[in-house]
């Protein structure tokens, strides 16, 4: 199992959850578990086969760089951190 920490700004689409486990190898199968009960989360989290517009995710504190296809350890913690835009 993973953990997933949902952000206060996405947590309506989580039902007020904070934190959330899954299963799955990479992201795309993670996200694709949190599907099966959050449907707007997973599709706010992925748009067009990509990972959402504005969100950036890290694995045990480590940016992704390599989209959806990226491993994610056993007993891993995924963030999802919405980016900060502005000037």
């Amino acid at each position: 199992m993973v953990r997933v920490l949902i952000p206060v700004t996405l947590r309506t689409l989580s039902g007020g959850e904070a934190e959330i486990e899954a299963v799955g190898h990479n992201l795309r199968s993670v996200i694709a578990d949190l599907g099966e009960r959050y449907p707007e989360l997973a599709g706010r989290l992925v748009q067009d086969g990509r990972i959402g517009r504005g969100l950036t995710l890290a694995i045990n504190g480590d940016v992704v760089s390599t989209g959806l296809i990226t491993k994610v350890p056993a007993d891993a913690e995924i963030a999802i951190v919405p980016q900060i835009s502005g000037g």
